[in-house]
């Protein structure tokens, strides 16, 4: 082989080596981009499907549904029925 030969490959195998030290940290970068983005799509979807839920119960209300009036009274605002009684549990982790 000649010097010129043995310069080029080298020179190549630089250009190689630089660019594959250039493009790492971008394609780190978009890897986690895309895990970053896979993660809100999926929060995205869990509040749609809240919001879709949060709509059914409004419509529900508004139709005057008494089921969902009785629900929305003894869940939110802690009404019963006379001769009921509410308790309420306050759960709590341990603490570590």
């Amino acid at each position: 082989m000649k010097k010129f030969d043995i310069v080029i490959a080298f020179i190549l195998g630089l250009v190689i080596v630089i660019g594959v030290a250039m493009f790492t940290p971008v394609l780190a970068e978009r890897r986690r981009l895309q895990d970053e983005i896979a993660r809100l799509q999926q929060e995205q979807a869990a509040v749609r499907h809240k919001l879709l839920r949060l709509q059914k119960e409004i419509d529900l209300l508004n139709q005057g549904d008494p089921k969902a009036i009785m629900r929305v009274a003894r869940e939110k605002f802690n009404y019963c029925l006379d001769g009921e009684e509410i308790y309420q549990f306050d759960y709590r982790s341990p603490e570590k």
